[in-house]
């Protein structure tokens, strides 16, 4: 993100701005309810004889970050670090595109701007293989980016398709690709022979590489549909990804907008035509996925924060103060909200939201925890003086907004992280569970669903068998209140396992007469 040795006052800042919001909320909390949990149960899926359970690449990094990590942290956070990795070289190539296209100025700005877009907070954090597909295109970007100025640049676009494919994302790969031949015919920047050369290189180079890692695939008897998750893209047209980008990509494509328009008359320019180029590619991709979520569509926030940071840095004065002062006034808004919530919770004031605390489940409403008043007193204080302290710069109002997306990131962990793994995790439930049954004994489980059962048998260490008459225990999963399921007399109700106020996740366990 800089080319200096020396690192600047502000560059060792925005260095630790960037720290702060990769390791908040990436350990220290169960895997929860969600795509984080599903993604962590996969991953145990793929160690245990389903390989193509969770791509490789972060397959592989993953095991890596759980193994160098295991003396201090437990296997979900390990396994959780391999997305912080995927989510920092993501940011790093992000950058080094854009001081490839823009210069020394622009590496910041959409580093800044793809770390401040709302739909990268939470599913950055996550066990999420889509973080290295993330990663891998941002190499690709890099690569093309670099190409039409240094052709040695070739080996980040070869390398990253490679990586790309590798990570799950053949297609996204191939399109990524396919800018190699659409350029030339639309950038004359890209008509020199030796930038088709380089560029042609690259791609064979990385399109081999792919070859022979099917090739093993196939040799190891796995099927290459999966591992090129081929059935993805046998869905019908839909517009959900497009329409997920109005807030999921923000606020880096109204700069993005204001980039393009600033230049509509260099168009053809590399530094515009290509990300313009490759989120329209992509977008036309991903109207044919047959699986929509949040977490497939990360890979567009790459070409839109490379038109963001370039519109950042020739944003005008009342645009760039509009955009400061509502950053200002949301999050300062958001973060009044919660201290309420933190009062009601360790104060028990206002005293009725902290009845419905209470109603909801939440343990030890109106006991006060002194450590988590002094970290969000903290990060407070922090928040406060960064905006007090901060000079005028063309950064300045994506760096507010990005430092209060952390800023309220920051102070949720900080107020409500053992609240949050207690409403959204599964480790209380299954201590509940191990309570009941002996260590060792196998519990026959009827209806639980398989993220619910993967983690309460995972932070249990009992043996969940879906199917198996011989079991002494019965675990039945209720969705509705007073909906018992029929069961046989050999099985006299146990104990209730219950989320307190939640519909699903209400458990009965029986035991064998």
């Amino acid at each position: 993100m800089f080319s200096k040795h020396t690192l600047t006052p502000l560059q060792l800042g925005l260095l630790a701005l960037c720290a702060v919001w990769l390791l908040t909320g990436l350990v220290g909390h169960a895997p929860w309810r969600g795509g984080d949990g599903a993604a962590f149960l996969d991953w145990l899926r793929a160690g245990a004889g389903e390989p193509l359970a969770v791509p490789a690449l972060y397959r592989w990094t993953a095991a890596a970050t759980a193994w160098l990590s295991s003396p201090v942290l437990t296997l979900h956070d390990g396994v959780r670090l391999a997305s912080g990795v995927f989510i920092a070289l993501a940011l790093g190539f992000t950058a080094r595109a854009a001081r490839a296209q823009d210069g020394e100025d622009a590496g910041w700005a959409a580093a800044l701007t793809l770390l401040g877009c709302a739909g990268l907070l939470v599913r950055g954090h996550e066990i999420n293989p889509y973080t290295a597909q993330f990663a891998a295109a941002a190499l690709m970007l890099y690569g093309l980016a670099r190409v039409p100025q240094q052709p040695q640049g070739a080996w980040a676009l070869g390398g990253g398709g490679f990586l790309l494919a590798l990570a799950g994302g053949a297609a996204e790969a191939a399109v990524l690709a396919s800018l190699v031949l659409i350029l030339p015919l639309l950038s004359p920047a890209w008509r020199a022979p030796g930038v088709r050369r380089a560029a042609w290189l690259g791609v064979a180079g990385g399109t081999a590489l792919t070859a022979l890692w099917l090739i093993w695939v196939d040799q190891q008897g796995l099927s290459l549909a999966t591992a090129l998750d081929a059935r993805r893209w046998q869905g019908s047209v839909s517009a959900y990804f497009p329409g997920l980008l109005g807030w999921f990509a923000w606020p880096a494509w109204p700069l993005a907008v204001w980039a393009l328009y600033r230049d509509r008359h260099r168009w053809r320019e590399p530094a515009r035509l290509m990300p313009l180029a490759a989120l329209l590619l992509l977008l036309a991709l991903y109207s044919f996925s047959a699986e929509t979520g949040e977490e497939r569509g990360l890979i567009l926030l790459l070409p839109l924060a490379l038109l963001g940071g370039a519109g950042l840095l020739s944003l005008r004065r009342g645009a760039a103060s509009a955009l400061l002062w509502f950053a200002v006034m949301l999050f300062g808004f958001l973060a009044l909200v919660l201290w309420v919530y933190w009062s009601a919770h360790d104060l028990g004031v206002p005293a009725r939201l902290a009845t419905r605390l209470t109603r909801l489940g939440m343990a030890e409403v109106g006991s006060l925890r002194p450590w988590a008043l002094g970290l969000g007193a903290a990060v407070t204080v922090a928040w406060i003086v960064f905006l007090v302290r901060l000079k005028r710069s063309p950064l300045r109002p994506v760096l507010v907004w990005t430092a209060g997306v952390t800023y309220i990131w920051t102070l949720l962990f900080a107020l409500f992280q053992g609240p949050l793994d207690q409403r959204v995790g599964y480790a209380g439930l299954a201590a509940e569970l191990a309570q009941q049954v002996p260590a060792g004994a196998c519990v026959e489980t009827y209806g639980v669903r398989d993220v619910a059962g993967g983690l309460m048998a995972y932070h249990s260490g009992r043996d969940f068998r879906p199917a198996d008459s011989g079991c002494p225990w019965l675990l039945v999963q209720v969705r509705r209140k007073g909906s018992l399921p029929p069961v046989t007399a050999d099985w006299v109700p146990h104990a209730e396992i219950a989320r307190p106020r939640h519909r699903d996740d209400h458990f009965v366990l029986y035991a064998r007469r």
